[in-house]
């Protein structure tokens, strides 16, 4: 509708939505007025969530998690072997396998796959689950970091 308006009147009531060349920004209103930006389209985390959480998996687990920049935490957390350490606070006998401590890419997607499986020993459903390239490749914390908020609301509700 907004489209059709500004055909026929030459303006709208509503700011257009704009990208940068390479279209990884997007922004309501010209680029010059950057107060009308929206959060969920610019792909912008929580990071006072992103903190607890990770404070949550360093104090369960008894590693320490450097949340000085995503990318030490995604380093830290690529190999699986914290989270699978978290999950043996939560429960000693929550995994289903034991944790691979080698190096090696086949090891952490064993690890990640083993996090994966025994997370839904606790009640959450596969579409609650992040994908776990997402971690192998260091890409985000996004999908680890709402997996575990679902994780903590399941544990705060029992």
């Amino acid at each position: 509708m907004a489209a059709g308006w500004k055909h026929f009147t030459g303006k709208s009531q509503y700011p257009e939505l704009t990208a940068n060349s390479t279209h990884s920004q997007f922004t309501y209103g010209t680029k010059r007025d950057r107060g009308y930006r929206m959060g969920w389209i610019q792909g912008r985390r929580d990071e006072r969530e992103e903190r607890n959480m990770l404070n949550w998996v360093s104090n369960i687990s008894g590693q320490r998690i450097d949340q000085s920049d995503s990318e030490m935490a995604l380093e830290q957390l690529h190999d699986g072997i914290i989270l699978c350490e978290f999950l043996n606070g939560l429960n000693p006998h929550a995994l289903n396998r034991p944790i691979s401590h080698k190096k090696s890419l086949f090891a952490a997607t064993e690890n990640m796959t083993n996090f994966q499986e025994s997370v839904l020993n606790f009640g959450l459903r596969q579409a609650e689950l992040f994908p776990p390239n997402e971690l192998l490749e260091k890409r985000s914390l996004d999908g680890l970091i709402r997996t575990l908020n679902v994780l903590k609301s399941k544990l705060n509700a029992q």
